[in-house]
């Protein structure tokens, strides 16, 4: 856009008349000596607020500005100012929020046409930017009809004693953003708005903020213009800011949020499990964010679907309630209320493992009740591989120990064995106690030791009754069942380990082998709500092998339920 203005506003400071042809004395408003005009600016000598008041196709804004004490406070700041105006017949009186509207006109910023930029954004009295775009012909110097303020297509510009104004062909309309929806959520918001606000903060905008003269000291003074800058959520590409964004947001008052913790605590004290109130509420901010615009059709079903967050996180829409009969549209995106929301069981628990060598803290009874075995004798407890860890004073030591039962010497291969094992936790101190498992769909996964060359079966019970059944696992050269190595699977790790950033830090080649779920055995493993309240149950994991195959022993190491996405 440069060329044309810059150098009509350079002969101006330094004194030089510009060609004739170009600058026309013929328009005069209040008591200006000198108007210099052409088509592409108009200057006074007379302040913006005496231009305005000159002009009676401004009478309207005129009046607005002045019911709203804009004048009043432009005087008693005494400093330079940009004011957007429209002719009266654009003019809109405002039905709402009038001194909203009014100051979303007014900036405290001298800004001339030279130094717009496409792309520049103005700070107005409203707290709100407005947006400067220019066409492909503006950049090339022409001013009227090709600068655009927010949705108003520039028509005129003046230069005054106090600064700029532009007559624009519609008032300023300020959409509301996701993020300004956010942060101006009420009190009964204030949980919600806190996380997301919380997950960002303000930056100094230097590419936006015009250097407008130098201090005493020398320094650069800025027009500062902060932006929120949220990296949680640019990481995956979600710009609250942006107006490019179509997005769908869900917003859950602190009334839900506060139900839906407590009924995640009596689930978890049923279960006898714990949880922080951190990782809930980190899903519920996780899980609040789409970034494509669903219908209230798609938000609330009847059928069974999942909806995808931006961070990939799980909403199931026939179990979460939304309210789709007032859904809140703003400028880059949508809104529902959330009516009640559950939180998910396969975030509540995110993995259950434990392993077989708690044999030895068991009482005799317990022994008896929970390893029942078949043409088994035990041996005992040991620890093959000393406690490691991959990443020292990050990631706790963790030992592979073993419970091994020896073949009875009286029995013949083909008489096999069984054991039918309770799955056992081990208190703080010391003791043990059975689990409970919630209903629900798990991955049950298994580790024993390779080359042991016995072909094994495990069928699992809930109240005595048979649930599933496994495919029959030979646990030979293979590492897949290899105490916890778990070589074949995908997300088997304990919460917030990634193997490849361990590997990388601390230099262990073994890093993925670290505390797995193990080698699958079933891959989705329903447990039946046998009360019908979701009430938890024990289980039993009758593992069977029809024949020794000549072997004199049998190692076990431990067990996994991972919850599925259909434990929800």
């Amino acid at each position: 856009m440069k060329t044309i203005i810059k150098t009509f506003l350079m002969l101006l400071a330094i004194g030089i008349p510009a060609a004739c042809s170009e600058l026309e004395d013929d328009d005069h408003y209040g008591n200006s000596d000198t108007v210099i005009s052409n088509n592409e600016l108009k200057i006074v000598n007379i302040s913006s607020a005496e231009y305005i008041k000159s002009r009676s196709d401004l009478s309207n804004m005129d009046q607005l500005f002045e019911a709203q004490g804009i004048y009043d406070e432009l005087k008693q700041k005494g400093q330079l100012s940009t004011m957007l105006v429209v002719t009266n017949d654009h003019f809109k009186a405002p039905q709402e929020k009038t001194d909203f509207v009014t100051r979303s006109h007014v900036s405290d910023i001298s800004i001339s046409p030279a130094n717009l930029e496409n792309g520049t954004r103005l700070m107005m009295w409203h707290g709100k930017y407005v947006n400067v775009s220019i066409d492909s012909i503006g950049l090339e110097g022409n001013i009227i009809d090709h600068i655009l303020f927010n949705n108003g297509a520039v028509k005129e510009v003046v230069k005054t004693s106090t600064g700029y104004v532009y007559v624009i062909s519609e008032m300023i309309e300020t959409p509301t953003s996701l993020y300004d929806f956010i942060n101006d959520l009420g009190d009964d918001y204030s949980i919600f708005r806190e996380m997301v606000l919380a997950s960002g903060g303000k930056e100094f905008d230097r590419a936006n903020s015009k250097a407008i003269g130098v201090n005493d000291q020398g320094n650069t003074v800025y027009d500062s213009i902060f932006i929120y800058r949220n990296t949680f959520f640019e990481n995956v590409n979600f710009d609250m800011n942006s107006e490019s964004l179509t997005a769908t947001m869900l917003l859950p008052s602190n009334n839900v949020i506060n139900d839906a913790l407590a009924d995640a605590h009596q689930r978890l004290d049923a279960w006898e499990m714990t949880r922080s109130d951190s990782i809930m509420k980190d899903w519920i901010l996780k899980t609040s964010f789409f970034s494509k615009r669903y219908t209230p059709a798609q938000m609330q079903t009847t059928d069974q679907q999942d909806l995808k967050s931006i961070f990939s996180t799980q909403w199931r829409t026939n179990v979460q309630q939304v309210d789709t009969s007032e859904p809140i549209e703003l400028s880059n995106g949508i809104v529902y209320k959330v009516k009640k929301m559950h939180l998910p069981n396969n975030l509540l628990m995110y993995r259950l493992k434990d392993f077989f060598y708690y044999y030895e803290n068991c009482t005799d009874e317990q022994k008896a009740n929970y390893f029942k075995g078949v043409n088994l004798n035990f041996k005992e407890c040991n620890t093959e591989v000393a406690a490691w860890s991959p990443l020292p004073g990050v990631w706790p030591y963790h030992e592979n120990r073993i419970i091994r039962f020896d073949k009875p010497s009286e029995i013949a291969d083909d008489d096999g064995f069984q054991l039918d094992f309770t799955p056992v936790k081990l208190n703080d101190d010391g003791t043990v106690r059975p689990w409970l498992f919630p209903p629900g769909a798990y991955r049950f996964a298994m580790g024993s030791v390779q080359n042991q060359g016995l072909d094994v079966v495990v069928t699992v019970f809930a109240d005595g009754q048979e649930i599933d059944k496994s495919r029959t696992i030979t646990w030979g050269s293979s590492t897949e069942f290899h105490y916890d190595r778990g070589t074949t699977l995908s997300n088997t790790h304990p919460e917030g380990y990634d193997a490849t950033y361990v590997r990388e830090v601390g230099g262990n080649s073994k890093a993925a082998n670290y505390d797995t779920d193990g080698g699958q055995m079933i891959d989705e493993l329903v447990i039946p709500d046998i009360k019908g309240d979701g009430s938890p149950v024990r289980i039993v994991m009758r593992i069977s092998c029809a024949t020794w195959a000549g072997k004199t022993n049998v190692k076990f190491h431990h067990w996994c339920l991972r919850p599925t996405a259909n434990n929800y």
